[in-house]
């Protein structure tokens, strides 16, 4: 049960802090994920007819598919927590949404700079950029410059879904190969291809990938979207994906299932 799969010393952690402790990668990761599988098994969901996630969202989604058990996804999102706290020096990655500019605008913008690259493409002009703080820094007043109406560092001690993480994708391939994920019951949407997945070493493959790829979100939406997906329903401790997806699909039904109530 998750209930046993949660560390006691991380459930101190979630409801006692200190804040600090908990925003470190290797506590934050398995602490998010522990609260969107409770709401996920407490939901009443039933068969979905497809799954995606946003980056670590991404387990939440394994997990409605059927291919992970609760607990056995908190273990592994602790290797992958770990793999990716050492991959690079503390302090030296960050990450920062930009606002206002389209991934073309900020790639030309971050390609003068150096180090950076795009972790997330979220849509409704939103893109992550993902690498060193002091080339993030450098970057930020050249996007404002291109017309960014904000960019916005993100609570984040490393540089995720950039180059930065080859070493921790390289553990997380060597631990993934001795890990049996069951059959999805229904198409897991990767972040990496923003397509619909069913074989379960395509998904293996594909979750280390993710560490050192762009999370293609609006992509991923509009492809479901395509297929005659029109209900959506996000689950995670608090609602940051819903309101993109109502700017993607408009006209979509779109719910929140989240912990901003409990």
């Amino acid at each position: 049960m998750l209930d046993t799969a949660v560390d006691p010393g991380l459930l101190t952690l979630m409801d006692a802090g200190p804040e600090e402790d908990l925003e470190q990668t290797v506590n934050a990761q398995p602490a998010v994920l522990s609260v969107s599988a409770a709401l996920w098994e407490s939901s009443g969901l039933k068969a979905p007819a497809v799954v995606m996630g946003h980056s670590l969202g991404e387990y939440t989604a394994l997990i409605a598919a059927g291919c992970l058990k609760a607990g056995q996804a908190i273990e592994l999102v602790k290797k992958r927590a770990s793999f990716m706290d050492t991959s690079r020096p503390r302090g030296e990655g960050g990450m920062a949404a930009v606002i206002g500019l389209s991934a073309g605008e900020v790639e030309e913008v971050i390609s003068s700079v150096g180090d950076l690259w795009i972790a997330n493409l979220n849509g409704a002009s939103q893109v992550v950029i993902s690498g060193n703080t002091r080339s993030i820094e450098a970057a930020v007043p050249l996007l404002k410059a291109k017309g960014a109406r904000r960019v916005v560092p993100l609570k984040v001690s490393i540089a995720s879904h950039c180059p930065y993480m080859e070493d921790a994708r390289e553990a997380l391939v060597g631990h993934l190969s001795g890990l049996e994920l069951e059959s999805p019951a229904c198409p897991v949407v990767s972040n990496v291809t923003a397509r619909p997945e069913t074989d379960p070493e395509c998904i293996k493959a594909l979750l280390a990938d993710q560490l050192v790829r762009p999370v293609r979100f609006e992509e991923s939406v509009r492809s479901v979207a395509g297929e005659g997906i029109s209900h959506f329903i996000e689950i995670g401790p608090r609602s940051v994906l819903a309101q993109l997806v109502r700017r993607i699909v408009p006209g979509s039904k779109v719910e929140a299932i989240t912990n901003d109530e409990h």
